[in-house]
């Protein structure tokens, strides 16, 4: 049984049913863009009758442990591929290069399509069954129309994939594999989302492109991060997190899975987040620093390497909110920085990232370097995808092998 009530406007306070599609508040909604966020809102007083750290320990690690805590009425629509269960890694060759004590990746790339994505659209699609819609279609630079494509073959629906001319050919390859209907849009990401939302009114089909303003979903997949997170820290909140932020829905969620794990008495602190995006791409964080709620215009020519973070936008509170709510901090850091995190990363842990991924261990670094995180503080990095997901940007950090004849003699020469 789910303790989901209703969904409720982050702006106005309005109520929405949980058994009618509502993408975001009507009445909010029309300011603009990005405008009229809503979220599910949880009974979790009567939670706290069902709920307790030795129930949920008895159950297997996946993301629907926490059913209870998810938006689902008809748990016969859940739609799961194995997703969540996610090892929490400890990382002592990469917090001595730091100088820090208690440093821990989040791996998410162990989940069935390679990324965190599996989380939100487990919920996600499972919600388009309770629905019972029949069609799908989104914007996405890779991972996230990964995960979709997935999901839907699984489920049997007919998906619509946008993507910015600028993805991976790697990811577009697995998403075309999954079967899904897949269309290049000139421009950014942003581009690609508006005519999702077109395609929706014009065709009925369901919309579930990964920004939290556009779908109200999107966050709950992803805050069972943080419940995982919490346990295996042994009913724990670490001090810091860090979460690579392209439109902010994944640090958004996952605040919100601390807050309700502290709210059903199974954590006593929160933890500080911390949102890092790319330089070229740092929408939310400026927004953040500038103290404003929303971006006024997106960057049409936002760039970096990262392309998974590469959104351009500040599309809503829902990622401002985890920030100022967690007396947060929001940092941007390099392509370079980003790369050498990936390096460092797999040379001192054997874990290879994509940058997207990278971009949180960076940004640990850069803030460690700066004084502004204490060395004896625990800190969790959490990395959403894996390097096979952007090999091209990987062979940035490589140099082809040398090449030998099949002798001892000429190996010897390599070995000195």
């Amino acid at each position: 049984m789910s303790f989901a009530e209703t969904l409720k406007c982050l702006e106005c306070g309005k109520e929405y049913p949980l058994d009618e599609i509502i993408y975001n508040c009507g009445s909010c909604g029309s300011k603009g863009l990005f405008h009229g966020t809503v979220d599910v809102v949880y009974n979790l007083e009567e939670a706290k009758e069902k709920i307790d750290k030795s129930v949920l320990e008895s159950r297997h690690p996946s993301v629907w442990k926490y059913f209870e805590l998810l938006p689902i009425l008809d748990d016969s629509k859940i739609v799961s591929l194995g997703e969540g269960g996610t090892p929490l890694v400890k990382c002592d060759g990469y917090a001595r290069e730091t100088k820090s004590k208690s440093l821990y990746m989040k791996n998410e790339f162990v989940n069935p399509t390679l990324s965190f994505k599996d989380r939100v659209f487990t919920v996600n699609i499972s919600k388009a069954v309770e629905y019972g819609v029949n069609t799908i279609v989104m914007a996405s630079s890779g991972n996230a129309a990964t995960a979709a494509s997935a999901y839907c073959a699984k489920a049997g629906l007919k998906c619509y994939i946008f993507i910015p001319s600028e993805a991976s050919l790697s990811k577009i390859t697995n998403i075309i594999v999954n079967g899904a209907k897949t269309v290049k849009i000139k421009g950014t990401v942003v581009n690609a989302a508006v005519l999702a939302v077109e395609a929706s009114w014009k065709w009925g089909w369901y919309q579930l492109t990964t920004a939290k303003a556009l779908s109200p979903y999107q966050g709950e997949g992803s805050k069972t991060i943080a419940y995982e997170i919490c346990e295996q820290l042994g009913w724990n909140a670490p001090d810091w997190v860090f979460v690579p932020m392209g439109g902010g829905d994944n640090i958004g969620g996952i605040w919100k899975g601390f807050k309700e794990f502290q709210e059903l008495g199974l954590i006593d602190t929160l933890p500080r987040m911390v949102g890092v995006q790319a330089e070229g791409a740092a929408t939310i964080v400026n927004t953040f620093n500038q103290g404003k709620d929303y971006t006024e215009a997106p960057m049409e020519d936002a760039k970096t390497i990262a392309e998974g973070i590469r959104a351009g936008v500040c599309p809503g509170p829902w990622p401002l909110m985890a920030l100022r709510e967690s007396k947060g901090i929001g940092v941007a850091v390099s392509d370079k920085e980003i790369l050498e995190a990936e390096k460092m990363l797999a040379k001192t842990e054997g874990i290879f990232c994509e940058p997207s991924s990278a971009a949180a261990a960076a940004g640990f670094k850069k803030l460690r370097e700066q004084g502004k995180i204490d060395g004896k503080d625990i800190a969790v990095c959490v990395l959403t995808g894996a390097g096979l997901k952007d090999i091209e940007a990987a062979m940035k950090l490589v140099e082809e092998p040398p090449e030998i004849e099949p002798k001892i003699t000429e190996l010897e020469k390599l070995v000195k």
